[in-house]
């Protein structure tokens, strides 16, 4: 018998809660492995609902200038992508529950193998891929793969995608559709797209699972405003660079996560209250 995923698990208590779900992002290795470690745990005890973890890759498809300068840091201290799975055991055994979703290249799945990376992810406690550059209709059986592996594999739909992509994502799409909220690349923006909520509301007439929205959410305000058309907003270049302009400081961890945690407190506090 199939069991219901942690990430199905999550949302559907939040449907019942009333409240849409928040998803801060982290990258793994930055600052270091154990600030990374210190956040994710400060972040589900701040009320985040479920946490994305970006895998640092030379050459990131989707990733703004403030991410793809966090990945460049950790690749130049050493990084390998044995300390993502490393990373999910520790907080694992360290008693986390909440969903982690793994943002990862299509190029370092397919470079372990697909039913490798899977196992491995599955193993290390992680519940969900995000792999921006595998498009659905172009992942071959990656999806039945993952499936069998107990993991979702979340597809990303744009604003530009067709009436007719969209479909084929909304069916595709296990755990939640991510909807980017504009066409490009993360970062931090001072506006959301007026296009948004339509684009949102007809996405979730097409989708079997919730629709949650990231890219250029930033302020509690806007995660508000993105909690009242979605089921979830996602946030992260706005964490990175907080916890990057910090640690340039000298910022001793322990104050560079409780600030970062203050943050993701008004995040969260303001998505699940729209």
């Amino acid at each position: 018998m199939a069991t219901t995923s942690r990430i199905a698990s999550a949302f559907a208590a939040l449907k019942e809660q009333k409240h849409a779900a928040f998803m801060p992002f982290f990258t793994v290795g930055d600052p270091d492995l154990a600030a990374t470690e210190a956040l994710v745990k400060e972040a589900a005890a701040r009320g985040a609902d479920l946490i994305e973890l970006g895998v640092p890759f030379s050459d990131p498809i989707a990733d703004g200038p403030t991410i793809q300068a966090s990945y460049d840091r950790a690749l130049r201290k050493g990084f390998k992508v044995a300390q993502v799975f490393e990373l999910a055991r520790k907080l694992r055994a360290g008693g986390l529950k909440i969903p982690l979703l793994c943002m990862v290249s299509e190029s370092l799945v397919y470079k372990r193998g697909l039913d490798a990376f899977l196992k491995a992810a599955k193993e290390a406690g992680y519940d969900g891929l995000i792999v921006p550059d595998l498009p659905a209709g172009y992942e071959g059986d990656a999806s039945a793969r993952a499936a069998a592996a107990g993991l979702d594999l979340v597809f990303l739909c744009a604003p530009t995608t067709t009436p007719e992509r969209r479909a084929l994502i909304a069916e595709r799409s296990s755990g939640f559709v991510y909807y980017v909220s504009v066409a490009g690349i993360t970062g931090v923006r001072d506006t959301l797209p007026e296009d948004m909520a339509q684009n949102v509301k007809d996405l979730k007439a097409r989708a079997k699972t919730p629709v949650c929205v990231g890219f250029g959410i930033s302020r509690p305000e806007q995660a508000a405003a993105v909690a009242r058309i979605a089921d979830g907003a996602i946030v992260g270049s706005a964490l990175v660079k907080l916890a990057a302009e910090l640690a340039a400081k000298g910022t001793a961890k322990e104050e560079l996560v409780k600030q970062v945690g203050a943050q993701i407190e008004a995040l969260a506090k303001a998505t699940h209250g729209a």
